[in-house]
């Protein structure tokens, strides 16, 4: 099975796209809306069909970070649906478990933690342990468990989130001193 291969964009425009996302993660926390205006404009920018350009998976992902810090969950779904539906559709050997473990964080982030076991599952199938290198431990422990405590993982989730956002927030107040 083949490998999918992904097309450059025209530089100036790559370029654009690329410090629009920049921008916008680093207008996270000071202004959260901002960053959603900048992350959704980055988007718009990728011309259709959106999952063809290389630049589409990272524009991507961020969106989905910043949407989902702005508890906008249910559109980073409905944005990762497309990417996996589209992955899923072309026929070609999936390498990067990155949109499934992205799905399987924002359904944590709605509390529906057996969903987010099946995304996990199939993001170990993909790359196993290696494709949770970056990635919380929880998440590798959810993907290999055979029977789920649904609340002790939303526990575990929670603390984790709790914990990035003040390492994020500890991070810009040191940046501005």
């Amino acid at each position: 099975m083949n490998i999918r291969m992904y097309h450059d964009l025209e530089a100036q425009l790559e370029e654009e796209i690329w410090e629009l996302g920049e921008d916008a993660a680093h207008t996270l926390p000071l202004d959260s809306n901002l960053a959603v205006e900048k992350a959704q404009k980055a988007w718009d920018l990728i011309p259709e069909p959106k999952h063809k350009w290389g630049i589409t998976g990272v524009t991507l992902h961020q969106y989905v970070q910043i949407l989902n810090y702005n508890g906008h969950t249910q559109r980073s779904v409905e944005l990762l649906n497309e990417e996996i539906l589209d992955l899923e559709g072309t026929g070609y050997r999936i390498i990067h478990a990155e949109p499934y473990i992205q799905m399987a964080e924002t359904l944590l982030h709605q509390s529906k933690p057996v969903l987010a076991h099946e995304y996990l599952q199939k993001a170990y199938s993909i790359g196993r342990a290696r494709a949770f290198r970056d990635q919380p431990e929880l998440y590798l422990e959810i993907a290999k468990s055979k029977a789920l405590d649904e609340q002790d993982i939303l526990l575990q989730f929670a603390a984790l989130d709790v914990n990035a956002k003040f390492l994020s927030d500890l991070k810009d107040n040191k940046q501005t001193l």
